[in-house]
């Protein structure tokens, strides 16, 4: 997959006008649906529209967008079908949401980086009305997951197949013992220091770039996590606890890891304010701090001499 910060605009170039005039159409029908909230039929004429625009997004290759674009048609479709109650607020927050991805584009085709992430209040605001509690911002995140760790500067472990599912089957062991210390006291990092010496002695098994690489990125997840630069929650705690699982997997055989679970764990390393030399190079490996939107200073001071 290439990152959006590496996106190809000569695509986009030739199907925005054609995306603009689907957003624009889309954008007038929920118009007219907030003014009469009894008009349904205004809800099929913008996800009619707002699916050809997602359709030729999809062309070009820009995830995020999409995956804002699929939110928005599934809450028209859950509104016309009375999933969700179909009112001039449901009406107006799609408008919001085609307004910020018009912006977005035109910000792109400027030569702006692509920042999916810049979606995500929004995006939380859909699937809330949807009736999602959580929304994982991973979700609007979409790293280069063919780039790889660079090489080591000592060999692998060498060990027969044997005694490598022998220390697999320990250190998986010593990663939920450390995961549960965790667990029952947050600010109890030891436990995210074991599971780290855990993850590392795994990685140190794989020879293969394209097999480390993930343990390589979770060793800088646990860093950050360890040096409290990336926060606890519960997305953090869920990711944990499919980490282990994949480790299973990798007792059983498999070396294959999702797409997902790369990029979550990129993600929380994106994210991370800190946690050590690794961090900083798995950042720097995979582009993270191109991906991840700075925060946007406050400008009301400012707005008397704007004007």
């Amino acid at each position: 997959m290439t990152a959006t910060t590496d996106l190809d605009l000569g695509p986009l170039s030739w199907v925005k006008g054609e995306i603009d005039l689907a957003l624009g159409r889309a954008h007038d029908a929920l118009g007219k649906f907030v003014d009469n909230s009894g008009d349904s039929a205004q809800l099929k004429f913008a996800r009619t529209h707002l699916h050809q625009a997602h359709g030729a997004l999809s062309i070009v290759g820009l995830d995020g967008v999409t995956q804002l674009s699929e939110t928005i048609e599934q809450l028209l479709s859950d509104a016309e079908c009375g999933q969700v109650a179909a009112t001039a607020a449901v009406g107006e927050l799609a408008q919001r949401a085609i307004a910020a991805i018009r912006l977005y584009l035109d910000e792109v085709a400027s030569g702006m980086p692509g920042q999916p992430l810049k979606f995500l209040e929004i995006y939380r605001d859909l699937l809330a009305a949807r009736g999602v509690e959580r929304a994982a911002p991973s979700d609007l995140f979409f790293p280069d997951l063919t780039l790889r760790p660079p090489k080591r500067t000592e060999e692998p472990s060498s060990l027969p197949a044997g005694e490598v599912a022998t220390r697999l089957k320990t250190e998986r062991a010593r990663f939920e013992r450390g995961f549960l210390r965790w667990l029952r006291n947050a600010e109890d990092v030891s436990g995210v220091v074991e599971m780290r010496e855990a993850v590392a002695a795994i990685e140190a098994t794989q020879a293969l770039p394209a097999a480390r690489a993930f343990w390589w990125i979770t060793i800088a997840l646990l860093d950050a996590l360890a040096a409290q630069q990336v926060s606890g929650d519960f997305q953090v705690k869920k990711l944990c606890a499919r980490i282990d699982l994949q480790m299973r997997r990798l007792l059983e055989g498999s070396k294959t890891v999702s797409e997902r679970l790369v990029r979550d764990a990129l993600y929380f390393v994106a994210v991370a304010k800190g946690g050590g030399g690794l961090v900083q190079q798995v950042k720097d490996v995979y582009r993270l701090d191109a991906l991840v939107p700075t925060p946007v200073a406050d400008i009301e001071p400012l707005k008397p001499v704007l004007r």
